[in-house]
């Protein structure tokens, strides 16, 4: 193994507390957390994805729901028990090697544990991991008229400590297998790869190192002092931009990282709230009148520079706004130069103020629907016209 990804492996195993376990164990832990913190966050009990000495050729198996990591399938039977009906469901399957080879017979290996996984009713494998993450799997599949695209999506991925100069052999093996993938008809989206120690280590650091982000704003305020904050603002911005700089990965997915201190996780497109913003941002006129419709989104964050019209994000969150930024996310080849969104933006470092802005933002009198009849014309005749009499 080179040098520098032993050493971040020793650096995670102290970290985690898996030094009692062997090297290709520590390995397994490792490159499970790193490839799945970039779909999940930090929120992964690796004993619910990473498969014993039992298991029958793959060495991490997650059923995510809507980004997060199902422990069980009453967890699943739960989610899809809500009135959501466009959940999004990703299936991630893991084999590491230690070595710096990628052999082939690994590989088939692995792909054939898949299949059996997908195919098999009476599932044989032993271990627990892979029984309870096919126990998840069938409760998806079982509802997939509540799952986005009416099928979940699959990711499989083959990791070596090398470097992967894709042989034919196996880039053969991978074309052959995404056929089969396809044929079988289980999934909307295939995703196959082979990934090296440069890749890995990527993975690794981006777990630890935080993020950063900078964004043209269209205006911003300053906000007055204000104790325990060092900087604040209030900003508007584009739209289309706020989604591309802050909220989306390099691989094109939502940044889940950015809303782990979020309280509310996104409801879905179905959700009366969440469904009017998708209308307005796709009715032309009516999206340019976004950040006035909008209460904006609200980030925080330890570092914050504003230098000119440009804002610059460390390390931030978005404590309040998740559903208007998963509808812009989702809408996101919708938006144009014209759709603006209203950011507030807070510097702090205190851990007590963060958790009182989380709980402030979040704290709402909940106004049912039937109260918005009240704001109807007629409504309000009928009103004038009775406070015409007395008594």
């Amino acid at each position: 193994m080179h040098r520098i990804l032993e050493a971040h492996l020793s650096n995670f195993a102290q970290s985690h507390g898996f030094t009692h376990l062997s090297i290709a164990e520590q390995f397994e832990h490792f490159v499970n957390y790193s490839i799945l913190y970039q779909k999940a966050g930090s929120r992964i009990d690796l004993d619910n994805v990473t498969t014993g000495p039992g298991d029958d050729g793959t060495d991490g198996i997650a059923v995510l729901i809507n980004e997060e990591i199902m422990a069980s399938d009453d967890e699943a039977h739960a989610i899809f028990s809500t009135s959501r009906r466009n959940h999004d469901v990703e299936v991630v399957f893991i084999q590491s090697k230690t070595s710096e080879s990628f052999d082939l017979g690994d590989f088939l290996k692995f792909k054939e544990s898949i299949l059996r996984f997908i195919n098999n009713e009476a599932y044989a494998a032993s271990d627990e991991v892979q029984i309870n993450s096919k126990n998840i799997f069938d409760v998806s599949i079982s509802n997939v008229p509540r799952i986005r695209n009416g099928k979940p999506s699959i990711t499989v991925r083959y990791l070596a400590s090398g470097i992967y100069q894709n042989p034919e052999a196996l880039e053969t093996a991978r074309n052959d297998f995404d056929i089969q993938l396809q044929t079988l008809g289980y999934f909307s989206e295939i995703d196959i790869q082979f990934l090296g120690r440069d890749e890995l280590m990527q993975f690794w650091i981006s777990t630890y190192s935080g993020v950063q982000a900078q964004l043209d704003v269209f205006s911003h305020a300053a906000l007055p002092r204000i104790e325990g904050v060092e900087e604040a603002y209030l900003a508007v911005v584009k739209a289309k931009d706020f989604v591309a700089r802050l909220i989306t990965t390099d691989e094109e997915t939502l940044r889940v990282q950015a809303f782990e201190e979020n309280v509310r996780a996104f409801l879905g497109l179905e959700n009366p709230v969440n469904q009017s913003i998708s209308d307005t941002l796709k009715s032309g006129r009516a999206a340019t009148r976004f950040p006035v419709l909008n209460n904006g989104i609200t980030i925080v964050s330890p570092d914050v520079k504003m230098q000119g019209t440009t804002l610059h994000l460390e390390n931030y969150q978005i404590i309040n706004g998740c559903q208007t930024s998963s509808v812009l996310f989702e809408e996101r080849d919708s938006l144009d130069d014209s759709v603006m969104v209203n950011l507030k933006i807070i510097e702090t470092s205190s851990e007590d103020v963060f958790s009182e802005l989380v709980r402030a933002t979040n704290s709402q009198t909940k106004v049912e629907e039937n109260q918005f009849l009240s704001l109807r014309p007629i409504v309000k005749r009928i009103e004038d016209y009775f406070n015409t009499f007395e008594g």
